[in-house]
């Protein structure tokens, strides 16, 4: 059941897909040329970021068009919290795809390869506090009221890519090569599942009492 709900999602944002995956692609290369530098790790962290809240927030878009689909699914034999897991392991897929594609670029381009896997760790974390945050909240106010956080998102991004780009790759790798590897991983892996974990648990909280007539 939950996996045909996170199928329902891709199929919604299907016509998306190509242009997300494009823009994992173009926009890493497009930082080579620009500041090769620092296109490894912005490359990276700015693809996930952009296309999970992108395709999470069409999908929410969606269900908010036609409200009479949440009221189908919990007629059929979906839970409240199926519902609610199924866009939480929506997200971690986008993240997972967007991990592999970036991946596969690096072994294309080598000035992506200054990117270790203690950096998808980290942003995997960022990502899982975000989510962690923001979920409940929309399912709690509403589409309506939080779509104006990924607005504010897209505004302050040309804002944050600037300034990003003020930090030192080396200085970031040089505090990274400070930490256990292996312990730095368990640490961001298991700290960002707790944080899904119970995010997901105060969403279903919150589901179960919203009134879908």
């Amino acid at each position: 059941m939950l996996l045909q709900l996170v199928k329902k999602d891709f199929l919604i944002v299907k016509k998306y897909v190509l242009l997300m995956i494009a823009v994992c692609v173009v926009f890493p290369l497009f930082l080579i040329w620009r500041s090769p530098e620092y296109a490894g790790i912005l490359g990276f962290v700015l693809i996930t970021i952009f296309s999970i809240f992108m395709l999470l927030q069409y999908v929410s878009l969606k269900e908010t068009q036609y409200p009479k689909a949440s009221t189908l699914l919990c007629a059929l034999p979906f839970s409240r919290k199926d519902i609610v897991l199924s866009k939480y392991i929506f997200c971690i897929l986008i993240y997972f795809a967007c991990s592999l594609i970036f991946g596969l670029e690096t072994l294309l381009f080598p000035q992506l390869r200054n990117v270790g896997y203690e950096l998808p760790a980290l942003s995997f974390l960022v990502i899982s506090v975000v989510l962690g945050i923001y979920l409940p909240v929309q399912y709690k106010l509403g589409y309506e009221k939080t779509k104006m956080f990924f607005v504010v998102l897209i505004m302050a991004s040309p804002f944050l890519f600037a300034k990003s780009l003020e930090i030192e790759t080396n200085f970031i790798a040089e505090v990274l090569s400070e930490r256990n590897p292996i312990a730095l991983l368990a640490a961001c892996l298991i700290i960002s599942m707790v944080i899904l974990i119970i995010s997901s648990v105060i969403s279903t909280g919150i589901y179960k009492k919203a009134d879908l007539s």
